[in-house]
């Protein structure tokens, strides 16, 4: 400090001896010396303080209370060896760029001693006292300080470099923590070092307050009052009288009862806080809740469209720099997620604190699968607990081929897609024919993240405008298969599709020649929509297009509503699965003989939903189509399909082959099911949502067939003719049940019933091997009886016992005037 003292003292001698020298640069720089003697003053009391505070921690008995103050640093409070209470406030930086001076270092006996770091913690030494001795943490902590010469001290000794030479007062971190964090399982408050070291203080906490919000809370509305949320712990807790003691520019109404606050912040003021209090006896702990006007944002991150227009960044796979530009109204830490650290970085230069505009360099990719790698950039608050963060997905290098067009690799799988849905050329996947073709098999197991090609938003029942992006080629797989497929989709509205699949969208398109996915794979929903959603493994919604040659293997599973990740279809709002699409419209599945038929294995099932309704607003599962929608003069065929996969929904319809036949009325919207096989189980409640209220309670919820699940009244447009059902139909609900169709106001021909039908014993609902209800006799016609009939409630433990088909039990409701057996055999 001797020699700042002696500069400044000489500037202003010379000022003295010279009356016409121009002061203007001394001053100047006795200014520039002055702010930095403060700052060097400012940040050895900082670092003294985090010293003093870890040596207090490392010997403390037990810590009562851990929480943020409105800076996001942690506040601990403690109690030391003598019982007396001491609170302390610890900076925290998870990346620190430079490392203190003082830190911490394990020694040879495990115990923690005081070190310097000079060159960012690659150089420790151990501090000595004036004995020699090693200076433990817990016991004295060293007394950092500036010699008269300007150079670092600790404990009273110089601060070496790598050189030898001691170390110039030029900068300094004061943060020594890296990392605090309570563990509920263990008890332990867990303090991390700049060093890398770590040590643990029991939690014992015998009064305290938790906030279910951020500490600092955003007003954007004066007159809305916010709601918070707090809870009381500790062993004295339910002992505690809760209050407040203090606010500022905010009105505050406190329900003690139900731990909830409500708070105004006065108009026009620009920050306010309240005090919360909870006391028992002599023991009383305080929780400030701070309060600012404005939002609180960070918005998405934006980048160059060059990059992708998606959900992330799309990078090739050479060494590519990129920026993102980041709108906020709040400070915040920006981090790399440590899996991508080795490969994605901020770019020389970057000032990612003091700009919007961060700066990353992503290094060269290569990838023989042609597979892409992902990181995640995070933007946080800590105060505010506002988090965005930015995926960053690269793509191997292309090297070049053989030239042959075409896809295959999961890479290439990946780029097409990617090309479909940003609407760029998809030349070099096409043959000389235009085709789109697959060049050998393909496992995709390492395209966790899909997005189908092409979507669209839903707005009626089902109608979708405005298709983003479909599909409207011909996709060939020339009969190689792409397997490994177990995607996760959310359905949840506010993105830019409800359609999901390995296409999302299909429109006068054909998909041919292809086997998808192997025994096991499976595409699982997630989330709740308020919009339409159709699902398929194949694709979500076709329109105008053909599916053909197509054998599926991929399991479509809508998650349970009270699973860890749910899934739910809501009250009301169609939803629309298939193991080959979700929804079709003039569309033909299959074809005019066996060299185009189109085979499902994979199971179309629910977990417990909420929807309701059984008809075009409820849950439709089927094992080729969920929902066949009939337009004026023009068909749908659905011809040569077969179905082994397992259907089952609690509610809604569902079929072997489809569940809702709906659409127009008119004999010219057509719709025609020729020549189809179900081998599947089709089950209402195999779940148990409804277990326990089975009868009248439930039988209306659902309508279920061995072919189709319901139709539309359209008897002279809607034809099912010479198909088979060899699957079971089980209704543990007791609802409308039938071999061919559950609810049929269509026309049904030279069909086959093979099947054992069980269903309620409810009146006008109930089991029949042909319908469950059928709107007149003479819509069945030539068709064969077969298979078994009986009630769930009877035989549902051993379904072989229910009593063999007859004339009687064709149709469960009104048999004997809806069929016909002179007409049928």
């Amino acid at each position: 400090m001797k020699r700042i003292s002696y500069i400044i003292a000489l500037f202003a001698g010379l000022f003295l001896l010279n009356s016409c020298y121009d002061d203007t640069q001394v001053r100047e720089e006795i200014a520039k010396v002055e702010a930095e003697l403060a700052g060097y003053e400012s940040s050895i009391a900082a670092l003294q303080s985090q010293l003093d505070a870890l040596n207090a921690l490392k010997a403390s008995s037990f810590v009562s209370y851990l929480g943020t103050n409105e800076k996001g640093d942690y506040v601990v409070t403690y109690m030391d060896k003598g019982g007396a209470k001491n609170t302390v406030v610890l900076a925290v930086e998870s990346d620190i760029i430079t490392a203190p001076l003082v830190s911490t270092k394990q020694g040879e006996d495990g115990k923690l001693y005081w070190v310097t770091t000079d060159n960012h913690g690659e150089n420790p030494q151990f501090i000595t006292d004036s004995e020699g001795k090693k200076m433990l943490v817990g016991g004295t902590a060293p007394v950092i300080s500036i010699d008269e010469s300007g150079y670092w001290t600790a404990a009273g000794s110089r601060i070496l470099g790598l050189d030898g030479q001691p170390v110039l007062a030029t900068d300094l971190s004061n943060v020594l923590f890296t990392g605090i964090e309570h563990n509920t399982e263990t008890g332990l408050v867990e303090f991390s070092l700049v060093g890398g070291d770590k040590f643990s203080v029991r939690m014992y906490e015998a009064l305290g307050i938790r906030l279910e919000s951020a500490p600092v809370i955003a007003v954007e509305d004066y007159a809305v009052p916010v709601e918070i949320k707090f809870s009381i712990t500790g062993s004295d807790a339910e002992n505690a009288m809760v209050d407040y003691f203090t606010a500022y520019n905010v009105d505050v109404e406190l329900n003690a009862w139900s731990y909830t606050l409500k708070v105004k912040l006065k108009e026009g003021a620009t920050e306010g806080n309240v005090i919360l209090m909870a006391n028992v006896g002599k023991n009383t702990v305080t929780k400030p809740i701070f309060f600012t006007y404005g939002p609180a944002e960070i918005q998405q991150p934006l980048w160059d469209s060059k990059f992708g227009t998606g959900g992330h960044v799309s990078l090739e796979g050479e060494m590519t720099e990129f920026d993102l530009t980041v709108s906020h109204t709040i400070d915040y830490t920006m981090t790399i997620a440590e899996e991508c650290s080795t490969w994605l970085r901020k770019a020389p230069g970057s000032k990612a604190l003091t700009t919007t505009v961060h700066s990353y360099v992503a290094d060269r990719y290569e990838n023989p699968l042609g597979v892409y790698r992902e990181g995640l950039i995070t933007f946080y608050n800590k105060p505010y607990d506002v988090t965005v963060e930015v995926k960053v997905r690269q793509m191997p290098v292309v090297e070049q081929g053989s030239g042959v067009p075409g896809i295959s690799t999961p890479g290439d799988l990946y780029q097409f897609a990617l090309a479909v849905n940003s609407g760029s050329s998809i030349q070099r996947f096409m043959n000389s024919a235009g085709e789109v073709v697959l060049l050998n098999d393909i496992d995709v197991s390492a395209l966790t993240d899909w997005t189908p090609i092409g979507g669209g938003l839903a707005t009626g029942s089902p109608q979708y405008k405005n298709l983003v992006t479909p599909f409207s080629g011909v996709f060939n797989g020339q009969d190689h298969a792409i397997t490994g497929v177990n995607w996760t989709f959310d359905v949840t509205g506010g993105g830019n599709t409800d359609l999901f699949g390995f296409f999302g969208a299909l429109s006068n398109a054909t998909v041919k020649n292809l086997t998808f996915g192997a025994r096991g794979d499976k595409i699982t929903l997630v989330g709740s929509s308020s919009n339409v959603v159709a699902v398929g493994a194949i694709a979500g919604h076709a329109i105008g297009s053909r599916i053909e040659n197509v054998t599926n293997y991929v399991s479509v599973e809508l998650a349970d509503k009270n699973a860890a990740v749910p899934g739910d279809n809501p009250n009301g709002i169609l939803m629309m699965l298939g193991g080959i699409a979700g929804n079709t419209e003039s569309t033909v599945i299959g074809g005019d003989s066996r060299d185009y038929k189109v085979t499902n294995y994979g199971n179309v099932t629910t977990g417990f939903i909420s929807n309701l309704t059984n008809g075009g607003t409820g849950m439709n599962v089927g094992g080729i189509v969920g929902f066949v929608k009939g337009v004026d003069n023009v068909e749908n065929i659905i011809k040569y399909c077969y179905n082994y996969g397992g259907v089952s929904a609690p509610t809604g319809r569902g079929g072997g082959l489809i569940g809702t036949i709906g659409g127009g009325t008119a004999a010219t919207a057509r719709t025609t099911v020729s020549t189809c096989y179900n081998y599947g189980t089709v089950q209402d409640d195999a779940v148990g949502q409804y277990a326990g209220t089975y009868g009248s309670a439930t039988n209306d919820l659902k309508r279920m067939g061995g072919l189709v699940g319901g139709t539309v009244t359209n008897v002279s447009g809607i034809l099912v003719e010479n198909c088979e059902n060899h699957g079971n139909v089980f209704s543990q609900m007791g609802c409308r049940t039938g071999g061919f169709i559950g609810h049929c106001q269509a026309s049904i021909v030279g069909c086959v019933n093979k099947g054992i039908i069980l269903g309620g014993k409810v009146d006008g609902h109930g089991a029949g091997w042909a319908c469950g209800f059928n709107g007149s006799a003479e819509q069945i016609k030539s068709c064969a009886m077969g298979g078994r009939v009986g009630y769930w409630e009877d035989h549902g433990s051993d379904p072989t016992s229910a009593p063999a088909a007859t004339k009687d039990n064709a149709c469960g409701y009104k048999n004997s005037e809806r069929f016909d057996p002179s007409i049928n055999f």
